[in-house]
């Protein structure tokens, strides 16, 4: 689906075709290897192209387990309609609002488009691989034109480990399956960074993994444990709720093994 006159573009329809052509290039390999092996080719000859076929294959089922519900519009407009809602929750709607990992910019022209009060800036580093994938800063300047928001909602390059951005310059931040692509010794930077640009009071809300082996890149043993070191950077009345928890189901997958969270607390 390209961009139209009325209707923005946000990338997540390519992760079916990627499941596609890893899957293919897997059968294809183990294929070939078979038809080696009929015409005798070398014994090499055949092992790597059956060991490619099944690295190619394995690779294509894990990216339809993990990717697949982004190109289910069903469930994105349930992930949409969640995230909102929790904001309802915990945002008056007015203020500065940065959304950090803003892709093609769906989160940010979303909440500028339901709180009119709100300014609303994407941040993004739009690394080479997801430039690939349809991830581009003008991209997410298109959307926001066809959304109508363009004058409420702008995109600028920036990492999330070094925002530049004043001290206590937004109301909210938000983001969504964007920590977990972030490397960094710690990513706890993530949170103080967020932290630091949060005026008093404001709130932030991060859907992502934090549970399971994604807690150690924050060094915490737990989700509480991580609610600790969070609240320790000058934040209160953090809490997590497990995305299922509220109706959402991303598949078996992540029934089974990965847990989405909503991390959700306040500016001291």
């Amino acid at each position: 689906m390209e961009e139209t006159a009325d209707k923005p573009y946000y990338g997540y329809r390519i992760n079916r075709y990627i499941t596609a052509a890893l899957i293919s290039l897997g059968i294809a390999g183990i294929a070939c290897g078979i038809a080696f092996a009929v015409a005798s080719y070398a014994v090499w000859v055949l092992v790597l192209c059956w060991v490619f076929g099944l690295i190619f294959l394995a690779c294509g089922i894990f990216w339809h387990l993990t990717m697949d519900f982004t190109a289910d519009w069903n469930k994105m407009l349930s992930i949409r309609d969640t995230f909102l809602n929790e904001l309802d929750a915990v945002w008056d709607g007015r203020g500065r609002v940065l959304d950090i990992g803003t892709g093609r910019g769906w989160v940010a022209i979303e909440i500028a488009k339901k709180y009119p009060a709100a300014q609303v800036v994407g941040i993004d580093i739009w690394t080479k691989f997801f430039k690939l994938m349809g991830q581009t800063k003008a991209g997410a300047e298109r959307n926001a034109r066809i959304a109508k928001v363009s004058d409420r909602c702008t995109f600028q390059y920036a990492s999330a480990l070094a925002l530049p951005f004043k001290d206590g310059e937004f109301q909210l931040v938000v983001s969504s399956f964007t920590f977990h692509e972030i490397h960094a010794p710690d990513k706890m930077t993530l949170f103080q960074e967020t932290a630091r640009i949060l005026a008093p009071g404001g709130t932030f809300l991060i859907m992502d993994f934090f549970a399971g082996s994604f807690l150690k890149a924050y060094k915490a043993t737990s989700v509480e444990d991580l609610i600790e070191k969070v609240q320790q950077l000058g934040t209160k009345d953090v809490k997590n709720k497990p995305l299922k928890e509220t109706g959402v189901d991303l598949g078996w997958f992540y029934r089974r093994y990965w847990e989405v969270d909503l991390l959700s607390g306040e500016r001291v």
